[in-house]
Order: C-alpha cells, then sequence, then structure tokens
C-alpha cells in the first residue's frame, strides 16, 4: 500500500518542479487544452494532500515502533525508599533545590475514574534504576479516591509516597490547582504528570527517563516526553464506542504523523515527563516577553504561571518548545486511557470544549481540522481524481476511499493494541467491553463518529464557552487561549449553548447523577 501511494504522489512533487508534461497522466480529451492544465493544476494539490494524509500516519507510526523497539527495557530492582507520612506536614514543605535524580510522579486525582485501582498501582509498579517518588494529591477530604491510595500505600510501604489533600487557588485550570502542591514538594527535577485515568506499563518510567536524557533532531536537547493515549475498558454505550474510536484511529494518525514531522509542539497531557528547572525557566522568559502574547498568572512562576489555560499541556509544551529550544519525544510506551461508561452526549461535550481551547491555542490546524477527516477528503479525492485518471467515476473513488480509510484505522488499531498496558486489549475477550475493530459495535461507532465530525466541529467554532468533567461550572476561552470563569452551567446566555442545551434535553436530558461519597444505599 505504501510503495503504491509513493508512486502516485511522486508524480505530484516531479511534475512542479519540470513541469514536463510527459511525466503527468492524459487529461480529459473534450476539454480545452488551457482548460486541462487549469484542472491538473487544481487536481494535483488536491490529489498529492489525499496521499500525504494516506501515507503519513501508517509511516511515522513504523517509525515510532522502531524507536519503541530500540528502549527494550531491561530489569532493575525495585526502588527501596520510605513511605511518606501523608499526615505529616513537614512530608509536604516546599523543597526549593529539587535533587537532578531520580522522579517525581504526580497523579492529581478527582473520584472513582474507570479502573482506578490498577492505574494508580502502576505508578508503584514501575522499573526504575533511578529512586522516584508518587505524589497523590485530590482537592476535598471526602474524595473517593483517598480509600484507593490509602490501600495501595498499605500494600507498598516501600514505595516512597505521600498524598495531598487541599488545593491552592492559582487560577481557573482545577487540575493545575490540584497539582501546584505537589509541585512544589516534588524532591526531584523529573517530573512525571499522568492523569488519574491513566494506566501504564511498569518500564514506562525507565524508558522515558532514558528518552528525556537523549537528543532529539539536530542534536537539540529533549525537554518533554509525552505517550500516544490509546483508549481501553470501553463500556457498550455508543459514547464509550465513539472515544474509543476517535482516540484509536483519527486522533491517533493525527499525533502520531505531527509529532513524526516534528514540525511543532503537539502534545497532550494525559503522561509527561519534563524538568520542573526547564519548565521554570519558560515561564520565566515567557512572562519577560509580553508581546509574545502568552498571558500568564500574575505573580506565579513554574506551573502556576499556565493557571490560566484549559490547555496548560498545550501550553507547557510550546513554551519548553519555543522559549528553551528544546524539542519533545514521544515515548515508544503507550498511555491506556481507560474511557469506561460514557454517554454520547458526554464524548459530544468533550470534543466541543478541546476543539474551543484549541482554535485559540492553535488556530491553523483548527482551521484544517475538517480536511484530515474521512468524508469530506473522500469528496475532495472524488473531485480531484477522475481529472487525472478519467475512466475513473467520483462513485467509485467514494467507496474506495472510505473503505480504505476504514482499513487503515483498523491496522492502526490493531499495532498499538500490541503495545497497550491492558492485558484486555492484547487478548481476545468473550464479552464485548475490550472488543476493538471486527465487531459490529466499532463499526457502528467509527461510522458515528464520521458523520458527526463536521457537524461537531462547525458548533465548536461557532461558541466560545466550555464546561469541565459536569462540575457545573461555566469557561469562557478568551482569544489568547486562556479561560475565565463565567457562570453557572444554569445561566448560560450563548445561543448556541441554549440550543444544545434544547437538543440535550429532547434527546432525554441526563442519564446519571454523581453521588456524594457519604451517600449510602437505602434497603
Amino acid at each position: 500500500m505504501i510503495a503504491f501511494l509513493l508512486r502516485q504522489v511522486l508524480p505530484d512533487l516531479v511534475h512542479f518542479v519540470s513541469a514536463d508534461p510527459k511525466l503527468t497522466s492524459s487529461p480529459p480529451r473534450h476539454l480545452h487544452p488551457h482548460l486541462r492544465a487549469i484542472d491538473r493544476l487544481r487536481a494535483y494539490p488536491a490529489r498529492s494532500f489525499w496521499c500525504v494524509l494516506t501515507l503519513l500516519p501508517p509511516s511515522s507510526f513504523s517509525k515510532t515502533r522502531y524507536d519503541a523497539s530500540s528502549l527494550a527495557p531491561h530489569p532493575h530492582p525495585t526502588n527501596e525508599s520510605t513511605k511518606i507520612n501523608p499526615n505529616d506536614p513537614n512530608s509536604h514543605q516546599t523543597r526549593s533545590s529539587p535533587s537532578p535524580r531520580g522522579v517525581s510522579i504526580l497523579r492529581p486525582l478527582r473520584g472513582l475514574d474507570t479502573n482506578l485501582y490498577s492505574n494508580l498501582e502502576s505508578s508503584f509498579l514501575q522499573v526504575a534504576s533511578s529512586p522516584f517518588e508518587i505524589i497523590f494529591s485530590v482537592a476535598s477530604q471526602h474524595d473517593q479516591s483517598i480509600v484507593i491510595v490509602r490501600a495501595l500505600q498499605a500494600r507498598y510501604p516501600h514505595v516512597k509516597s505521600s498524598l495531598i489533600i487541599g488545593e491552592q487557588i492559582v487560577g481557573v485550570n482545577p487540575k493545575i490547582n490540584n497539582l501546584i502542591s505537589s509541585y512544589r514538594a516534588a524532591a526531584y527535577d523529573i517530573l512525571w504528570v499522568i492523569d488519574s485515568n491513566v494506566l501504564t506499563s511498569i518500564h514506562t518510567l525507565q524508558n522515558s527517563v532514558h528518552q528525556l536524557h537523549s537528543r532529539g533532531a539536530q542534536g537539540r536537547e529533549i525537554g518533554l516526553v509525552h505517550h500516544l493515549p490509546f483508549a481501553i475498558y470501553p463500556d457498550q454505550n455508543l459514547g464509550s464506542r465513539v472515544e474509543q474510536v476517535f482516540l484509536c484511529s483519527t486522533h491517533a494518525k493525527m499525533y502520531l504523523a505531527i509529532n513524526y514531522l516534528s514540525v511543532a509542539s503537539c502534545v497532550t497531557g494525559k503522561s509527561c515527563l519534563y524538568r520542573k528547572s526547564h519548565l521554570d525557566q519558560a515561564a520565566a522568559k515567557k512572562r519577560a516577553d509580553p508581546k509574545k502574547g502568552l498571558v500568564l498568572a500574575e505573580g506565579e512562576g513554574g506551573l502556576a504561571a499556565f493557571g490560566k489555560y484549559l490547555g496548560e499541556d498545550n501550553m507547557i509544551g510550546e513554551a519548553l518548545w519555543q522559549e528553551l529550544g528544546l524539542r519533545h519525544a514521544m515515548g515508544g510506551d503507550i498511555a491506556g486511557n481507560a474511557v469506561g461508561s460514557m454517554t454520547l452526549g458526554s464524548y459530544l461535550r468533550r470534543r466541543v470544549r478541546w476543539i474551543r481551547v484549541r482554535k485559540y491555542m492553535v488556530v491553523a490546524s483548527t482551521l484544517i481540522e475538517p480536511l484530515t477527516e474521512c468524508l469530506l477528503l473522500s469528496i475532495l479525492a472524488a473531485l480531484a481524481f477522475p481529472y487525472l485518471f478519467p475512466s475513473l467515476s467520483a462513485f467509485l473513488i467514494i467507496p474506495l476511499h472510505i473503505t480504505l480509510w476504514y482499513t487503515l484505522d483498523i491496522l492502526i488499531y490493531n499495532a498499538l493494541s500490541r503495545s497497550s498496558p491492558a492485558a484486555s486489549t492484547r487478548v481476545a475477550s468473550n464479552g464485548p467491553e475490550h472488543d476493538g475493530p471486527g465487531g459490529i459495535a466499532w463499526f457502528k461507532a467509527w461510522w458515528v463518529r464520521e458523520a458527526l465530525a463536521f457537524p461537531l466541529w462547525a458548533f465548536a467554532m461557532l461558541g466560545n464557552e466550555v464546561g469541565w468533567r459536569d462540575d457545573g461550572k461555566v469557561y469562557r476561552v478568551r482569544r489568547d487561549g486562556s479561560v475565565d470563569l463565567v457562570r453557572d452551567e444554569e445561566e448560560s446566555q450563548q445561543w448556541v449553548e441554549r440550543g444544545w442545551s434544547w437538543v440535550s434535553n429532547r434527546w432525554g436530558g441526563k442519564k446519571y447523577a454523581t453521588l456524594p461519597a457519604s451517600d449510602e444505599e437505602s434497603t
């Protein structure tokens, strides 16, 4: 397939360089020569664009798998450091000079995410040649995840771990507010920030630290190591399946392709390693040059400086990339994103939120996003290819394109699943909870996602208000990418939001409610 695509795209490049008509296909005979030249000029960019989007993802994935194979894990003894008493306030005092050796694993928590016990346990089981510590953080003393943390600390007393309860408000980003105490209390300069719904393999830390100490393109120092999110443990709900399809196909393809080209920062904050000292330097340098348009939190440095953004992962990556000239490396390991139960409405709200957050941060890529979707790209291919191959019908090109696209999505899923940290995605399951391509659930979810892609993008571009994990708060995205807390969700005034609420209510309204930790089921 790759050889075929190369034969398709290379003549386009040769055509523009040499302008030799012998290198081009024969145009339709019924057109005037000047019209044939114009039509051919229009068709070549469209065909080249189609070929690049189809060829680049598998090529980038092949390189990522090659890089992963070069980081074959080697067994090392587990960390034998002592446990920090979470009730001792001296354990959480800010350290002014973190040790360059070792890694501080920061895991912000909120509620009981799917597969939470195994997700957090994977941090205790890390195999590493250097010392590490785990710092959990929750905003409320009533958070249900505290019980899980206590159980893991009791099970692994030889691993240095601590729990910080209570947030510090340094901005509107709830994740930053939850993390800031852990950030300041970290004993080591290297930080590994992992979301609570992420499962990793036991060798991820060792491999990632190795990459962080390596060199990137043109000998540039690596300042950040991140991992590709991969959906695991989806429920049978349609929303869960659509989220699985999105993460394991469309998002994976574009994420791999952009990082393969390495022309700009492209980072998701599911699992990232970077140095605390680098982040402090980048924030200070960015603050010293306000003309660059990055609005940092007033009077705060390091991680707290990015508290005005919901997309703090993107802004941190850009700051390290632009201000310090550091490059990013995609780890050969995968960040297993436990999907769990998700309604279709929850999926749609989540996608709308991140499109609205990104559209002011990465304007160009957000504007061309529809052109990377299967259905719209099939229309472009149907318009371009008949001018180059008159015998091909548009009605034939569209189904061929969709079939090729769907097949590529399946191949990428199957290849990625071999590196998944979740055994259920690598081994055939009798139940429908963890199955991937091949079943009717995947096929249905794939079509739903593709059909909703453009309407969802258009809806997101019309507004600038977003929510956060169904907490009832509404944030407004500003043109510089930062956000302001506006009001409660029920008071939203934007017409596009009122229309969305009306449609949601007509579809049945809210299907679930979040119960407090003290709630007990009555008999």
